[in-house]
């Protein structure tokens, strides 16, 4: 079959089946939004996080073993920067 005749067989289809067609469209228009949007959603929250970080003036962060309280720091913790 040539292209043409391909192509307008296809054509033919889609004017039979229009409740199809139509739901297969918005379908792959709502895919396309959700992707774009979890994508758009995970940058931003990236962005947030590394100008928190840069807004708190530490360019290095240290990690101390230990059990800490959320109410307090404990007692033999050292401040870095000495």
């Amino acid at each position: 079959m040539r292209l043409l005749d391909i192509f307008l067989l296809s054509l033919s289809h889609v004017k039979k089946s229009r409740m199809r067609s139509w739901l297969t469209i918005v379908g792959v228009i709502i895919g396309v939004a959700s992707v774009v949007a979890i994508i758009s959603i995970g940058q931003g929250c990236r962005k947030m996080c590394s100008r928190g970080l840069a807004a708190s003036g530490a360019d290095i962060i240290t990690v101390i073993p230990g059990y800490f309280r959320a109410t307090g720091v404990h007692s033999e913790c050292i401040p870095t920067g000495l």
